[in-house]
């Protein structure tokens, strides 16, 4: 049974890729190629599955004048600009891979970094789309190592001879479905969802990636293909056991890693049995739940709407500031 909310809550969206005709007609597990973008990730997606679900969530382009407000920190401008100056509303912002929502009330981060339980959650990043799981068929053996994501997070070193030159050593090749980070286009050119005959995901990022979600590794788990990735924050919150994944930080850990995997009897199995386990906590209906908690129990009584009147002289003083903030960056608020 779906709570009745204490406020509405309303999506606000601008989509990027598509029109918000389609934003709101498509069906993530058939259209995934139209989310192309974070904020129809983000936004656009959970309000579909929050919608199927049977909880009584809108989404428009357009900002209500109260209510809780779920958005993309890209639209945090346009919300700003579009809110009446006397809007009694609870802002949540999805910070994703951008700083912080400094306008929101509430903050969705893509791991527990930041998040202080207060203010600022994490929620995980909704698993892949129309993912195709590998075959079982393949069994135990170790022929592909693919990377799906952006040319710029992998390392370099991975794209040099020496690399390629051990796994066809091994008998093996290199899928590499990796794209330019400005091609938006992208999902309907790659390969992000096929796993089919993927025995091996390798994620080793440059630099430091405190912000980012375990996206590589939660859909291994859900695809059945053991993962290799770099021992980044959001891949080790997630750790148990080495059986989540091969910790490497470079070529030489990582062909370590698969000389491991095809010498050691029952490892690979191991994994793959493990990450399915794992994969349970990462559903879409997992997820879902995590967002309607959030929405609809933890920030209405955070907020205090169910018990108390909304407008505290601690929000009547952010309104101040923000009312401040907006006009020197230019912006008019509606009245």
């Amino acid at each position: 049974m779906t709570p009745t909310p204490a406020w509405p809550v309303h999506f606000f969206v601008e989509p990027a890729g598509i029109t918000l005709e389609r934003a709101l007609s498509l069906d993530p597990d058939v259209d995934w190629t139209d989310l192309r973008r974070a904020r129809e990730v983000w936004i656009v997606q959970t309000w579909h599955r929050l919608r199927r679900a049977g909880y009584p969530v809108t989404m428009s382009n357009r900002a209500p004048a109260g209510g809780i407000v779920v958005y993309h920190k890209e639209d945090q401008r346009s919300l700003l600009r579009q809110l009446p100056a006397d809007a009694r509303a609870v802002l949540v912002g999805v910070r994703a891979d951008f700083r912080s929502c400094d306008a929101a009330d509430v903050e969705v981060l893509q791991n527990g970094y930041y998040a202080d339980g207060a203010r600022t959650f994490f929620i995980p990043h909704w698993p892949q789309p129309g993912l195709l799981a590998r075959d079982p068929a393949r069994g135990e053996r170790i022929e592909r190592l693919s990377y799906k994501g952006y040319v710029g997070n992998l390392a370099a070193e991975f794209r040099e001879p020496r690399f390629a030159t051990f796994l066809a050593g091994q008998g093996m090749v290199f899928e590499d479905d990796a794209v330019l980070d400005d091609a938006s286009d992208h999902p309907i050119r790659t390969r992000f969802h096929d796993y089919r005959e993927v025995d091996l995901v390798l994620a080793v990022r440059p630099g430091k990636t405190a912000h980012k979600p375990a996206s590589k590794l939660v859909n291994a788990w859900h695809a059945g293909t053991p993962a290799l990735l770099s021992p980044d924050f959001p891949f080790l919150e997630l750790r148990r056991s080495e059986l989540d994944f091969l910790a490497v930080r470079d070529v030489p850990e990582t062909e370590a890693a698969i000389r491991r995997l095809k010498t050691e009897p029952g490892l690979f199995r191991a994994m793959v049995e493990h990450g399915r386990a794992r994969a349970r906590d990462f559903t879409v209906e997992s997820v879902t739940a995590r967002w309607a908690e959030l929405l609809f129990d933890t920030v209405p009584r955070a907020a205090g709407l169910r018990s108390r009147g909304y407008w505290t002289p601690g929000r009547r003083a952010w309104r101040t500031w923000r009312r401040k903030a907006v006009r020197a960056l230019g912006f008019s608020e509606r009245r």
